[in-house]
């Protein structure tokens, strides 16, 4: 299982191409998926697009296609392999003889329970979770409202998600759903043009779709964009929320704000809170690149050490290396992502700041190894995620066996952070505490989910609401 997926939904008070939409934030949000895109749009009917690898390699964009209403995906697999049949939207037809496409950022936990209760049913035989998904929000469209089937379907669902349908028949419209802990970001943006659904508010920014960000989806919310309003209804609130923590430590771009958290804030105060708990003497601090920078500015201004760059990022062949479908692609690529700038850290004492240390096979091989032969004279790791000690029950791409971290559950954090260090043949080794990704996320505990670093887990109750009216 993996983290999957960025989705995108365009709602236009009038016909213009609307690929030009779904280009750009699809694009800005590139760094969710990178194994496929597709498109759906509708236009007297719905019309599928699909092509594997990314946005800026696909042939889709290059067409010219008017429509009002439409929805993009750029997808990474948390279930089913990495086929162009399995890529999303994906388009199906109610019992009732709705058409509608499909498209989520998620992860269905009883996937294999619901497939079970669901077997007499007519759904495509898959190993995607989204068929599944696709068929119990769809199925009953035409026969009652979409929050009618909501209050029904989500009880049963074990999972998390943020969903982009895309509905046609007599009354076409845009839905956006938001799972009822939250864990997936989505958030909505306008302009002069319509209504805008995206996974990052970082696609609704001038170099990209140029739109306003109006606010984010709550959680248990309902998002219907139909005509020039957007109608607002909750059918579920749980007892609490559980946003995953590693939006904010890496999978979001910096310059998004989740939940009305900036990403970029959150890991400069994680760099801060390094430098204040495990300050060392050194030469210079260097980021792994990208999502390492905002933690090394804040080590480097609360610790006065000057930071550099001390590594080359190859922009032609890179892919985010923790997303790849497989390990031994994972290991190949690693090796050309980064290359040392030798006269940076030759004879010198470095810091280095990374996000976090899964499996240990990049941080060893990719920065450590590598700067040991560019004649770096210590290297000092410090690392802005608390440690991994399990895996997620939610599709990050991470197993409790394959974990660093996770063999030396039951020490102290002092003794886990020597531990790793002595594996990786680091100078030293610092994660982060949990308390201080708390206070950096300034958020409590039970607005977040840190099974993966806790293993722990809290029940979730859903409480069945009449749909509201919020315009």
């Amino acid at each position: 299982m993996k983290e999957s997926c960025a989705v995108v939904g365009v709602r236009t008070f009038k016909d213009l191409n609307i690929l030009n939409y779904l280009y750009e934030g699809l694009s800005a949000l590139q760094h969710r998926g990178q194994e496929s895109v597709g498109v759906s749009i509708y236009s007297h009917g719905i019309a599928s697009y699909y092509s594997m690898g990314l946005v800026s390699e696909s042939t889709i964009f290059s067409n010219l296609i008017s429509g009002t209403l439409a929805i993009g995906h750029n997808r990474y697999s948390t279930m089913g392999s990495s086929t162009l049949e399995n890529a999303q939207p994906v388009q199906m037809k109610s019992k009732y003889g709705v058409d509608y496409a499909f498209a989520f950022n998620g992860n269905i936990r009883n996937f294999e329970d619901l497939q079970k209760e669901y077997s007499d049913e007519s759904i495509p035989p898959s190993d995607s979770d989204s068929i599944l998904m696709a068929y119990l929000l769809g199925n009953e469209l035409g026969g009652e409202p979409i929050e009618e089937t909501l209050r029904r379907i989500t009880p049963k669902i074990d999972g998390a998600y943020s969903v982009v349908m895309l509905i046609g028949g007599s009354d076409p419209r845009l839905v956006a759903i938001r799972d009822p802990l939250g864990f997936r970001p989505l958030c909505i943006g306008k302009n002069g043009d319509g209504y805008f659904i995206a996974s990052e508010s970082a696609a609704f920014t001038e170099p990209y779709m140029n739109v306003q960000f109006v606010r984010d989806v709550e959680p248990g919310e309902i998002i219907i964009l139909n005509g020039n309003d957007i109608e607002s209804k909750r059918v579920f609130k749980s007892n609490r929320h559980s946003h995953c923590m590693f939006e904010w430590v890496y999978f979001s771009r910096p310059d998004s704000v989740v939940d009305g958290i900036p990403v970029y804030d959150v890991r400069e105060k994680l760099g801060k809170h390094l430098a204040s708990n495990a300050f060392v003497d050194a030469d210079l601090v260097i980021p792994v690149p990208d999502s390492g920078r905002g933690a090394a500015v804040g080590y480097s201004f609360v610790s006065k050490t000057p930071l550099r760059e001390g590594f080359q990022l190859d922009r032609y062949k890179y892919r985010r290396i923790f997303i790849m479908p497989e390990q031994s692609e994972r290991e190949k690529k690693a090796m050309k992502k980064l290359n040392v700038i030798e006269s940076a850290v030759k004879g010198k004492r470095v810091v280095v700041i990374d996000d976090s240390i899964v499996r240990g096979t990049n941080m060893k091989n990719m920065v450590i190894n590598k700067l040991r032969k560019a004649g770096a004279k210590q290297i000092h790791v410090r690392i802005s995620c608390p440690p991994l000690m399990d895996r997620c029950p939610y599709g990050v791409d991470f197993h409790r066996g394959e974990l660093i971290a996770s063999k030396f559950e039951g020490e102290k954090h002092l003794e886990i952070c020597k531990q790793v260090g002595d594996e990786l043949g680091a100078d030293s080794v610092y994660y982060n505490t949990i308390k201080n990704l708390l206070d950096a996320v300034d958020l409590p505990a039970n607005k977040l989910c840190l099974r993966c670093l806790t293993g722990k887990s809290s029940e979730v109750r859903l409480n069945q609401q009449s749909p509201s009216i919020i315009t």
